[in-house]
């Protein structure tokens, strides 16, 4: 802590106050209102930040034969000229004993108090803080939690005030506050017990795969050595990193669905409570330098850096990086991985987050935005920033437990709401995070109606309509960062609709001259929020594409009318495709090892042939028989079935037009799978149906990569 300003008053205290954001306020010199608590002089306000535990109990006569155990983690972050209270409360009925035991010995700091999820009550966040005398006292707002929904579904207030003495803290004797809180018409005795000077903390498993290295710190441009611990500490995480295994199996591309069997089978046990995430230092896919892939019901566990992603030779790149696999380059690789494990933080691409924070050199823009801004005096990696951008940093502090807990709420939940975090205050410009780009056209083309359980799929044009070529991305996915999809539910609030895998990379780009178009294809059948459609009645969607790092191009919006599932074949086909590991497989285009979603995924294709949705079904079994699923501690898990995939890939092509079977092929197929084997057998399948055959390579090329058309 630097040397602080403040007015003083009565003894010699000094009286701090904080606006809602938790923000400096120069107050006026007023008596000193110390409330002869504890005794002891008041401890300094440096000493409140970090972790506390904080349990409230009610005063006055206890009733009935059980009793509430209220408590959970409260985190004090005391900046330069700010003061921000957050935590997370968790309740318990406990049988009321004849002679209770004293409250059981916490364990020795630092620990963070990390509690079952099904004892999550509410969610609470300062409204203004004072601090005066060693009493700090703050006004919250209360998010109440909905256990049956997962959901917050009501909002309160309270004041809480806590009082503490200066006083040593040491492992054998951590330092308490006392006090009390006025909550739903409630007095509580409030009792907080600090538990760290960091605010959050996650075990990090690391297994490597051979021959690949973790990057157990990087030495950066300006010659300072940092690790991934260091980083996550620079906003009071403490992210303990252990490698568990260095010699992971070899396997030169791993697909989305081996990576979550390896999550499954690898990952090492770890008690029920704890917040902890599997990071993979892996092997590649394509391009792309690392993918937050796990998005199942058990959601953001699992991240991997691709070590085998290569460096480009651009003269922006720093000269003993050029051409050289990610592992060997220490700062760029150990970005990477750094950026993946936040996106299992939840964290967001600052150009996709509503409160409109700017893009810059952080870790958790995109390396192809962070790539724009190098230059040759300040290439990559040198130029990026190996720390979070002020608003990822409050959402990783102050964001609900919910929300950035590994393993609890999808990617995405919370964004755009009340509780990400403590949100940026908006300006006049509103929440308009980048430019229009002039001269440029998106359209945005869907089905008008479907029933609740059909496969949906999207397609997305972008066209040059000025007089001059431009330069624009040619990831029209919803996985790689660029393109998302607005989502506006029948009664619900906007949400931002995404692939089950969150990709990251450079950004390759393409000229596209005047008149010309790019296209990309994709399902919306199963995204970050499970079943998109999972609700009848009008759904209005538009999608958004980051051009170029600095320009947006927005569709025009678009209305699908969703109802229940009339006929019996659309029940039918329904009670298939609701099932949530049928929707994991449509998206990733694999069943992995699960043979009950094989068998689901064959009754679908056998059962409705002539229905776009069971085709996809017999499309996902094509793609997935078509090659080997392996489990590295297990060896071979399933064996590639030719013939079966010949067959069902036979089955989806019979009365559809070699363009429809493409269009098919290439949704089906993971978006970061650009080798999914679907794709090439579909055309290869086609092959002899000219003139229409042009126009389903078109389509194949496509998902590799658009071109202008």
């Amino acid at each position: 802590m630097g040397e602080r300003t403040g007015q003083t008053v009565g003894d010699g205290a000094t009286l701090y106050q904080f606006d809602e954001w938790g923000d400096r306020i120069e107050a006026a010199a007023e008596e000193d209102q110390s409330d002869g608590g504890p005794a002891g002089p008041p401890c300094e306000i440096s000493m409140l930040n970090g972790s506390w535990l904080l349990r409230l109990t009610p005063q006055g006569p206890r009733r009935g034969l059980a009793k509430s155990e209220v408590r959970g983690p409260m985190r004090i972050e005391v900046a330069a000229a700010a003061l921000r209270v957050s935590g997370d409360v968790y309740v318990r009925q406990m049988p009321l004993q004849p002679h209770e035991p004293d409250t059981p010995p916490l364990p020795p700091a630092p620990w963070y108090p990390q509690l079952p999820m099904s004892q999550y009550s509410w969610y609470f966040r300062s409204t203004g803080v004072t601090f005066n005398a060693g009493t700090v006292s703050f006004g919250i707002d209360r998010h109440l939690w909905d256990r049956t929904t997962q959901e917050f579904v009501n909002t309160d207030t309270g004041q809480i005030e806590l009082t503490c003495r200066g006083q040593d803290q040491d492992a054998d004797h951590p330092m308490v506050m006392r006090g009390q809180a006025r909550i739903g018409g409630q007095t509580y005795t409030a009792v907080a017990t600090k538990t760290s000077e960091s605010y959050r903390g996650c075990r990090v498993e690391v297994d490597v795969m051979t021959g690949r290295v973790w990057p157990q710190t990087a030495t950066l441009c300006s010659g300072v050595e940092t690790s991934f611990r260091q980083v996550y500490g620079t906003s009071g995480w403490d992210m303990q990193a252990t490698v568990d295994e260095l010699k992971v199996p070899e396997d030169a591309s791993l697909t989305n669905a081996e990576l979550q069997t390896l999550l499954a089978t690898h990952r090492g046990p770890g008690t029920a409570d704890e917040w902890r995430l599997w990071l993979l230092v892996g092997s590649a896919q394509g391009s792309l330098f690392g993918i937050m892939f796990d998005d199942d019901s058990v959601p953001r566990e699992g991240s991997v850096g691709f070590a085998d992603a290569t460096l480009g030779n651009d003269p922006i790149i720093e000269a003993s990086a050029r051409g050289k696999p990610l592992d060997e380059v220490p700062a760029a690789y150990l970005r990477t991985l750094v950026h993946e494990a936040g996106h299992a933080l939840n964290l967001f691409h600052p150009k996709h987050d509503v409160h409109n924070p700017p893009i810059g050199t952080e870790i958790m823009n995109q390396t192809g935005d962070v790539m724009g801004f190098a230059t040759e005096a300040n290439p990559y990696p040198c130029n990026a920033v190996f720390a979070f951008a002020e608003h990822d940093r409050l959402s990783l502090i102050h964001a609900p437990d919910p929300q950035v807990r590994p393993g609890w709420k999808g990617f995405g939940w919370g964004h755009g709401s009340l509780s990400s975090g403590l949100p940026l205050p908006v300006d006049a410009d509103g929440l308009v995070a980048t430019n229009d780009a002039a001269g440029l056209q998106l359209d945005l083309r869907m089905p008008t109606d479907t029933f609740v359980g059909e496969y949906v799929t999207a397609e997305v044009v972008l066209t040059n309509v000025s007089d001059e070529p431009r330069e624009v991305t040619t990831r029209l996915n919803l996985a790689e960062g660029d393109l998302r999809l607005l989502h506006a539910a029948p009664g619900a609030v906007i949400n931002q609709v995404r692939d089950i895998v969150v990709a990251c990379g450079p950004r390759p780009t393409t000229m596209l001259p005047p008149g010309g178009s790019l296209t990309g294809r994709m399902q919306i059948y199963f995204t970050n929020e499970g079943i998109t459609f999972d609700q009848p009645g009008p759904h209005t969607l538009r999608a958004e594409l980051d051009v170029d790092g600095l320009n947006s191009v927005r569709s025009q919006r678009v209305t699908m009318h969703v109802r229940t599932a009339a006929t019996q074949a659309e029940r039918d086909i329904a009670g298939t495709t609701l099932d949530r590991s049928v929707g994991m497989a449509l998206a990733l285009g694999d069943f992995g090892q699960n043979e009950e979603t094989r068998e689901s995924l064959a009754q679908l294709a056998d059962g409705h042939p002539g229905h776009d949705t069971a085709a996809a079904g017999a499309l996902v079994l094509a793609n997935a028989l078509a090659r080997p699923h392996l489990d590295v501690r297990a060896g071979v898990a399933r064996e590639a079935e030719p013939d079966a995939a010949r067959a069902y890939l036979e089955q989806a092509s019979q009365g559809r037009s070699p363009e429809q079977v493409l269009e098919l092929a290439v949704t089906v197929a993971s978006p970061t799978e650009k080798d999914a084997p679907v794709v090439q057998a579909a055309l290869d399948l086609v092959q002899g149906t000219a003139p229409e055959v042009n126009r389903a390579t078109e389509i194949a090329e496509d998902f590799v990569a658009p071109s202008p058309r």
